[in-house]
């Protein structure tokens, strides 16, 4: 057994791999934090070839080629995006697993972030403090402060994101809707719509979620037709991928009010350009794909891959598996 690692992680984390490996009887390769991309692709067309284990998001179209002894591909983060565009990997037989779950409760927190900041209008206030201005509301009732009890937050995609972003939705009070492929009903949930019943959770949501993989399917879903289906006091937040929304279509849909805002931490094209008017919108959030990491992210994975290492020695069932196929 050879695993090669492309992903940085601590030396304590590499070490806890390497003394696992060890005891397998196996070698370890790992990369480590402050290594060049240019260090870490030369060892990869090095070493591939060897590999029976690939840590790892991202290989080139060769190295994948030359990759003939992988039984098992490890992507240290949600997305799978960058390693099933290979060519031909659709048709692997091999094991591939993924870290969603390890960023599930971050990715939620800033989701709840995101909640109280579309709905106190924070992001148009922290506008006026750095212009120093105090634009003190003319009524307790101003439509741009409401509370978050008793709205609807209704979430497209329902895996171990959505679970947590439930989880804190209703810790506020709210009602919680979701759709899923198979719609059986789950704690912290009000009501599950089938993916076909999207436009019933898109009518009822004040706010709409997107904790959607990326695939064929959902590649361009969120468009001007989908925008038009909620309601305009409503919210998009986007966590998920930029490509599944058609960022033009929510441009246009913000600047004449089909939708009341959005709250975006991926965009179509990362970064998000210096003259897009994403950037100068009151009623839209942009923070640049941070929501995923937090303090101890390394830790996660790490944790995750060796349960799945001591699954894969003894052949039981991996954890969090993906499949090209699919595309999640």
């Amino acid at each position: 057994m050879f695993i090669l690692s492309s992903y940085q992680l601590s030396s304590e984390n590499n070490q806890r791999i390497a003394d696992c490996v060890k005891k397998l009887g196996g070698r370890f390769l790992p990369t480590s934090f402050g290594e060049s991309s240019e260090e870490i692709i030369e060892r990869l067309d090095e070493h591939i070839s060897e590999a029976t284990i690939f840590l790892g998001g991202r290989l080139s179209q060769d190295q994948w080629d030359n990759a003939e002894r992988l039984r098992w591909v490890h992507i240290p983060w949600a997305g799978v995006n960058a390693l099933f565009s290979l060519k031909g990997i659709e048709h692997s037989s091999l094991c591939f697993t993924n870290s969603s779950g390890v960023m599930a409760d971050s990715v939620a927190d800033q989701v709840a972030a995101y909640l109280v900041m579309l709905n106190r209008s924070l992001a148009k206030q922290i506008r006026w403090m750095e212009r120093r201005e105090w634009n003190r509301y003319t009524t307790v009732e101003h439509p741009d402060r409401r509370q978050l009890r008793g709205l609807t937050v209704g979430i497209v995609g329902y895996g171990a994101i959505g679970r947590a972003v439930a989880k804190r939705s209703k810790a506020f009070g709210m009602r919680v809707i979701a759709t899923k492929r198979n719609a059986t009903l789950e704690p912290n949930l009000d009501y599950l719509y089938t993916s076909a019943e999207l436009h019933k959770l898109l009518a009822e949501s004040d706010f709409v979620v997107i904790t959607l993989p990326l695939t064929t399917e959902t590649d361009g879903l969120f468009d001007r037709s989908l925008f038009s289906q909620m309601k305009s006091t409503a919210f998009l937040v986007n966590i998920a991928r930029g490509k599944i929304v058609r960022q033009d279509d929510l441009i246009e849909a913000l600047e004449n009010g089909t939708i009341a805002g959005a709250a975006l931490d991926v965009v179509e094209e990362e970064p998000l350009p210096s003259d897009s008017v994403l950037w100068g919108m009151e009623n839209v959030i942009v923070t640049p794909h941070s929501s995923g990491g937090f303090v101890g992210f390394g830790e996660g994975v790490t944790d995750l891959f060796l349960d799945n290492l001591n699954r894969f020695v003894v052949g039981d069932e991996l954890r969090n598996r993906v499949y090209p196929g699919r595309g999640y």
